[in-house]
Formats: C-alpha cells, sequence, structure tokens
C-alpha cells in the first residue's frame, strides 16, 4: 500500500472472498498478500487474526502507511506478536492501542537432531574455529559487516562462512528473471576481493544450512533489524552459540551475547573463537531455551487455541485471547 501493488492483486482478492473459510490469518505488514486485503477486513463473514513480526518503520515512504494501521487493526478480530522486543508495546501505547500477546517463532527439534553431513571437510574448513552468518541480501542482514568483521579477525586462524539466502530484485519485477536483489552481486565482488576471508555459499539445500550451522563454532548475526530472528533461534536449537547485535528478541535468548557495536562484536566473537568451554556453556544454554520455548509442537498448540477461541467472532477490539 505505500510503494503500490502488481499482479493478480483483484485475482487473489476474489480468491479470498470466495472461500468458506473459519479464519483469515495475516502475517506481517507492508506486505503484499496482507495490504491487499488490509480495507476489507471486518467486512468478512469469518474472523481475522493480524500476526505482526514488528512494527513501525522510520523510513519516510512507510511514515504514512503506519499512520492508519492502528484503525485498522482494531478490524481484525485477534492481534499476535512474535516478539515482545519489536516494536509493538510503544506501538500499542502511542496509538492507545491493548497490548498483542506473544506467540514466539520456532524451530522444528526433528530437523535438529539429523545427524551432521560433515561439511567441515567437504567446505575446507578443517579444524578452524567456525563462524557462520546465516541470512538472505536483504540490506539490514548487514553483510558488509560480516565482511568487515571478518578481514579484522584474520589473525584469529577462523574460517568465516556467509550462507545467503535469495533476495529477489523486485524493481520492475525482475525478480521473475531470476535477477537478485539487495547485497547479492555486491556480495560476491566482496568475496573475490576478500582473498578468502570469507567463504560465500548461496542459495544452498536446507539440509546443508542446517548441517552447517551444527557444524559451527559459532553464529554471527550482524542484522540491523529483526523481530525474532529465526538465525538465532536455529543456532540454539543445535547448541551453537551466537552473537548479535540488540535487534528485535536477541536479549530474551539464552546462548549468545548481545553486541552493542561492531568493536563489541569483534571482541566477544574473539573470545568466544578462543574458548571451547565458553561456547558449550552458552550452547547448552541456548538449547534447553529452544527446547522449552520454541518447540513448533508447543506453538502449533498456541496457535490453535486462539484459532479455536476466534472462530464465530467478528471484528471485535484485539488481544482478546
Amino acid at each position: 500500500m505505500a510503494l503500490g501493488m502488481h499482479g493478480e492483486i483483484e485475482k487473489y482478492r476474489d480468491f479470498v472472498s470466495s472461500g468458506n473459510w473459519d479464519i483469515l490469518v495475516s502475517h506481517g505488514l507492508h506486505t503484499w498478500p496482507t495490504d491487499a486485503v488490509l480495507n476489507r477486513i471486518g467486512e468478512y463473514p469469518w474472523p481475522s487474526v493480524l500476526v505482526t513480526h514488528g512494527l513501525v518503520d522510520e523510513h519516510p515512504v512507510f511514515r504514512e502507511y503506519y499512520s492508519t494501521i492502528p484503525r485498522r487493526i482494531l478490524n481484525y478480530s485477534k492481534w499476535i506478536r512474535v516478539s515482545s522486543c519489536s516494536g509493538e508495546a510503544s506501538y500499542s501505547k502511542t496509538f492507545k492501542l491493548p497490548m498483542p500477546p506473544v506467540i514466539t517463532n520456532g524451530v522444528d527439534m526433528g530437523e535438529w537432531g539429523q545427524p551432521p553431513l560433515g561439511l567441515r571437510r567437504a567446505w575446507g574448513v578443517s579444524n578452524k574455529p567456525w563462524v557462520v552468518n546465516v541470512s538472505n541480501h536483504s540490506p539490514l542482514k548487514g553483510h558488509g559487516v560480516f565482511f568487515r568483521l571478518a578481514d579484522s579477525l584474520r589473525d584469529l586462524g577462523a574460517h568465516f562462512t556467509l550462507i545467503a539466502g535469495s533476495y529477489p530484485m523486485a524493481k520492475w519485477g525482475l525478480g521473475w528473471f531470476g535477477i537478485s536483489g539487495g547485497c547479492a552481486y555486491e556480495c560476491k565482488l566482496r568475496s573475490i576481493l576478500s582473498r578468502d576471508t570469507v567463504d560465500l555459499k548461496m542459495n544452498r539445500p536446507r539440509e546443508e544450512v542446517v548441517s552447517a550451522i551444527k557444524e559451527a563454532d559459532l553464529m554471527v548475526s550482524t542484522s540491523r533489524k529483526e523481530a525474532n530472528s529465526l538465525a538465532v533461534l536455529e543456532s540454539m536449537a543445535a547448541g551453537v552459540p551466537w552473537v548479535s547485535f540488540d535487534v528485535g528478541s536477541a536479549r530474551e535468548n539464552e546462548g549468545g551475547v548481545v553486541a552493542r557495536d561492531f568493536d563489541e562484536m569483534r571482541q566477544v566473537v574473539t573470545e568466544l573463537a578462543r574458548n571451547p568451554e565458553l561456547r558449550r556453556s552458552l550452547g547448552s544454554a541456548g538449547r534447553a531455551q529452544v527446547v522449552a520455548k520454541h518447540n513448533w509442537d508447543r506453538i502449533v498448540d498456541e496457535y490453535e487455541q486462539v484459532y479455536e477461541s476466534t472462530v464465530g467472532q467478528r471484528s471485535v477490539v484485539a488481544c482478546q485471547a
């Protein structure tokens, strides 16, 4: 709604309107599947649930868009957030909205119980301390910071791997033709110029991503904006310590260290790379939290309770879950 929507929008709206649904669930704002029906929430004959993954984008383009969101949120039967640190609290206070309950992100513990693939040997890591970053090529993920971190720690003798997912080019719809957006091509150039400081792996199969995290010694997130980072949760599931800037729910998670700035991140990575006992201790704490709070089996039950309590309702004040 802020930048314009393209494609079969009316066909999608007709599809949503024609369904014999019990509930409509919208995940995220300023995404087209939500925005395309945002004006119609409250008019449908079935209730709707909004799950937000962070609110209030300070970019001027989105300022007007977010100023309209309070009245739209009240058209939903229920409003859920994925983290208590992702912006909804201050937004609710500013616009006098009820505080939404939290249903956190999760991981499939069965997936993280699979044996590793032996990527240390296959990818030439050997016995070096292995530092990984797993994220797509969105400019918000801070890949340039990861390259800078690796370059500043050349003397550490660690192996730095950036496992980057695709980020299709949105401009002119070029993503349909396989053209990458974000920092994809910039990262390729950085990788060449870094003289093997960072090993860039792009669009790897899911099983390799999982195995790389499990086999790594440390997962570093350089992202500048998150709600509830799956990369951090997945490193916790693997029993691998993490380092992150203070974004989203990072400070709520066990098993890692929140760095205030680049210099502190550099110091923490150095200390953890040299201290296997501390890595083991943090990794165990992180995995314990995932087992207790972030297992999808538990989270599915929470969503099921919300859905069951919502069926039969129309638009009511949010957050009565």
